[in-house]
């Protein structure tokens, strides 16, 4: 009984500690130093302690880049959502309920 419960123990722990590291891996990137592709000069974004980026670029081809960035690293699943829901696609991931307001914005046409 001791040795069931003990191994228990050591299978949830392990599951913990694996869910803690995936969630954190998952974070986006709020210190240091990355490579983004497309840049002609030098971006630099400083978060204030609220969480809110803040952008300086040389241009505004890359401030509008690093912008993109930014949005993309803390809001994809929005993004995605609000792109499926443009060109009907929702029920696809969101299920069969949704399959009346896929078939009102396929009507409409909107190709996002």
């Amino acid at each position: 009984m001791k040795r069931t419960a003990l191994g228990l123990l050591l299978l949830v722990l392990l599951a913990a500690a694996g869910l803690a590291w995936y969630f954190h891996a998952r974070q986006p990137q709020r210190s240091g130093t990355l490579e983004l592709a497309g840049l002609q000069a030098p971006v630099s974004v400083r978060y204030d302690e609220r969480g809110v980026p803040h952008i300086r670029a040389g241009n505004e081809a890359d401030l509008y880049r690093a912008l993109g960035y930014v949005h993309a690293q803390d809001r994809l699943f929005q993004m995605e959502v609000a792109r499926r829901l443009a060109r009907g696609e929702l029920a696809e991931i969101l299920g069969p309920k949704l399959v009346d307001t896929d078939r009102l914005f396929r009507t409409l046409g909107i190709r996002a």
